[in-house]
């Protein structure tokens, strides 16, 4: 799971996608930021991203102390946000990177069985 990892052929796995939608809730719940899920496989991952995109834009220009912590939370390296464009685009790319994350989280303790880490 290097830099190359795809989350493509996991994006309709209910139970890697549910697995993921708690992941995110609960990263992003910590800092007091309420994501939801309708529990739809189908549409999790652009429901996740459309909610993600304005929470990252919003906390950019209202608290970035507040999304450096949550970035941190998630375990996103820095040098992957890095370089990211300015404007939307960064934060439609901040999102995806942050579910990329979030899914290499669910995937490792599945896979691995780190249970009760992240």
């Amino acid at each position: 799971m290097g830099d190359d990892f795809s989350l493509d052929q996991y994006r309709y796995d209910y139970e890697i996608v549910r697995s993921t939608a708690e992941q995110v809730i609960k990263d992003f719940g910590t800092h007091s930021i309420e994501i939801k899920f309708s529990g739809n496989p189908l549409t999790a991952f652009d429901e996740l991203l459309q909610q993600l995109i304005p929470v990252l834009d919003s906390l950019s220009k209202s608290n970035p102390s507040k999304l450096s912590a949550l970035l941190y939370r998630i375990d996103l390296e820095e040098s992957k946000t890095r370089n990211l464009p300015s404007g939307k685009e960064r934060f439609a790319q901040l999102a995806l990177l942050i579910l990329q994350r979030e899914f290499k989280k669910v995937l490792i303790r599945k896979y691995f069985g780190e249970k009760g880490k992240g």
